[in-house]
């Protein structure tokens, strides 16, 4: 985590959103759910949502935006109030439980306030990202950047323990690895979809596996910048580049299969294009490398760019 203070707390949202996922599933599961995970979760978002997030904006954050001029009764004043409702739906969660957990029993009212909250939790951080988070970056001065990140990390410290962001990644993805709950945004989008949205965008793609051999190009049947039949999957990508550019090809691989390097990029006069190429190393989460990214695409309109455009044609 870097030291922006906007990415502490987007990157909290994104934690707790795991954890809610995996409550939510689990319960859903009802007797067969995995109790003492979920207790674990619910702490979690007590401990760490709520008395160290939360804590991060009612005590540095929502002042110092109050400071600047925000009003009280505005989007503020409404994030306050659901902190209080996230508070009373965390107690009703913790109290149901352990009430789980004694008598061995799933409780119907445990789904009922997991879905609430969930409902609640969710909406709120949208809320923040999209709205309240914008607002405050128009009335926060680099000075007040800095001040923020610092002083969040010093709430981290003392409510949740130092690290305590790292520890709490590591925990929530072994849970979902665990339960083979790992958030997967792509499973509700067909690979029709998939395909045309990889089509759509006016970027050529291609992916190399940790074998070096071509397994994806998008726009199959479209003219592109530079030429690819569909003979060159399962080819290496030595066999796809004019030899004098083997060596570079080579280098570029080795240097990210070894974690030397992560992104490459040219740029070319080609035609009447000017031509930006670009690879980028694809890694599972622990930093395994499992293949190349080639994203090749035609920037010469974007440098002509002058200005602004705000409104549709």
């Amino acid at each position: 985590m870097n030291n922006n203070y906007l990415d502490v707390l987007t990157n909290d949202h994104l934690l707790i959103e795991k954890a809610l996922i995996l409550v939510e599933k689990e319960a859903k599961k009802e007797e067969k759910m995995n109790v003492s995970m979920v207790k674990t979760l619910i702490e979690f978002l007590d401990d760490y949502g709520d008395k160290c997030h939360n804590m991060k904006e009612e005590k540095i954050y929502f002042p110092l935006l109050l400071e600047r001029g925000l009003p009280p009764q505005g989007p503020i004043g409404v994030m306050l109030q659901e902190h209080q409702m996230e508070r009373e739906y965390l107690d009703k969660l913790k109290e149901s439980i352990n009430d789980i957990e004694k008598s061995g029993k799933f409780i119907t009212e445990f789904a009922n306030l997991v879905a609430g909250y969930e409902e609640l939790t969710k909406s709120h951080i949208w809320k923040e990202n999209d709205i309240l988070y914008p607002m405050g970056k128009h009335v926060i001065t680099p000075e007040d950047e800095t001040y923020l990140y610092n002083e969040f990390i010093k709430i981290e410290s003392e409510t949740a323990g130092a690290g305590a962001y790292e520890r709490y990644v590591v925990q929530i993805n072994t849970f979902e690895k665990q339960t083979g709950q790992r958030i997967d945004l792509l499973s509700a989008i067909s690979t029709e979809i998939m395909t045309n949205m990889l089509d759509s965008i006016p970027v050529e793609l291609s992916f190399v596996d940790a074998d070096n051999r071509v397994r994806y190009f998008n726009k199959i049947y479209e003219k592109k910048i530079f030429t690819r039949t569909l003979s060159v999957i399962g080819r290496t990508v030595q066999q796809c580049h004019p030899q004098k550019s083997v060596h570079l090809v080579n280098q570029i691989i080795e240097e990210m299969k070894t974690g030397k390097r992560d992104q490459a990029s040219f740029w070319i006069n080609f035609e009447s294009m000017f031509v930006h190429i670009s690879y980028y190393a694809v890694r599972n989460e622990k930093g395994e490398y499992q293949g190349v990214v080639e994203m090749v695409q035609d920037v010469k309109p974007y440098r002509d760019l002058e200005g602004e455009k705000r409104l549709l044609d």
